[in-house]
């Protein structure tokens, strides 16, 4: 599932292509979705002004309509801006498509890829050029909302912490702890009420970086622990950012590349390895519902 580095890079990508193009009709190609047409109608000739992201959650604004469209990707869903060669618009998927990928901060590039790349296509919306920004998600796990400025208040109530803004503070991360303070530390960094984004892969990296064993309890760091922890929130998830995410099967960003941050991942993923660090072997074991990986030597 993409966590808050994913989709920020799916975010800025996709800010840097869709924003301000007129908006000619929509197709849902997955009745599943559960979309109103009558909602969605209200939107045609209308443009995408903003694209904000709510932990790992995408949340489109427009010109002309306080609706906003809200795109959880969940295990296997790719958002994906592209122009279709022949044009078509009739929703079915595309057999020879060009995606659009940045060359450079002055130049673009249309490069091709194969069809079967979007053969799970759930949504599209086609703008009035041809271009089109579509859903492509092979277990229809991911969702798409369109709501109304008050039910999306309620929808941002449940949402903890940004963890890369300015009101994620060291302060703010203490009083947390404090009110979770029976809470393993891994449910902690998961528990989006209380953080929002931080999801496995940045969990386990965040604790080994921080030497914390997954089992200890939020309640038993110390001051100096919870510095540390605080500080490898922030500098983790603005690597991983940097680094256009962690791609393992499906993650790719708004333009079809894959994420780099896999390459500096130091405990996710690799169990049965050795640590970097002491070079015992790396353990997975299950805590809060999910496969951890850590290091018995480095995280006590």
């Amino acid at each position: 599932m993409p966590e808050l580095p994913e989709v920020e890079t799916i975010r800025n990508g996709l800010s840097r292509f869709v924003l301000n193009r007129e908006i000619n009709t929509f197709i849902i190609n997955d009745k599943k979705l559960n979309l109103s047409l009558s909602g969605l109608k209200k939107l045609r000739g209308d443009s995408i002004i903003k694209i904000d992201r709510l932990g790992k959650m995408l949340i489109f604004s427009f010109k002309n309509n306080d609706l906003k469209l809200l795109v959880h990707l969940k295990m296997t869903g790719q958002l994906i801006f592209c122009l279709d060669d022949r044009k078509k618009s009739n929703g079915k998927p595309m057999t020879s498509t060009q995606v659009l990928v940045a060359g450079g901060h002055s130049s673009n590039k249309l490069t091709n890829i194969s069809g079967d790349d979007l053969k799970y296509i759930r949504f599209q919306i086609i703008f009035s050029d041809a271009y089109r920004l579509v859903l492509n998600d092979a277990r229809r796990f991911a969702y798409i909302k369109l709501v109304s400025p008050v039910v999306f208040s309620i929808i941002q109530k449940r949402f903890g912490l940004e963890p890369l803004s300015s009101d994620f503070s060291f302060k703010k991360l203490v009083s947390l702890i404090k009110k979770r303070y029976k809470k393993n530390i891994k449910a902690f960094l998961l528990d989006q009420s209380l953080i929002a984004g931080i999801g496995n892969i940045y969990a386990d990296e965040i604790m080994f970086a921080s030497k914390i064993n997954p089992y200890k309890k939020a309640g038993d760091l110390n001051l100096s622990k919870q510095r540390e922890l605080y500080s490898n929130i922030k500098r983790i998830l603005r690597l991983a950012v940097k680094k256009r995410g962690t791609t393992f099967n499906t993650y790719v960003d708004a333009q079809g590349h894959s994420g780099q941050f896999i390459k500096l991942l130091k405990v996710y993923g690799r169990a049965g390895a050795k640590c970097y660090n002491c070079g015992r072997i790396i353990k997975k074991i299950k805590i809060a519902g999910r496969g951890t990986c850590y290091c018995p030597k480095c995280q006590i």
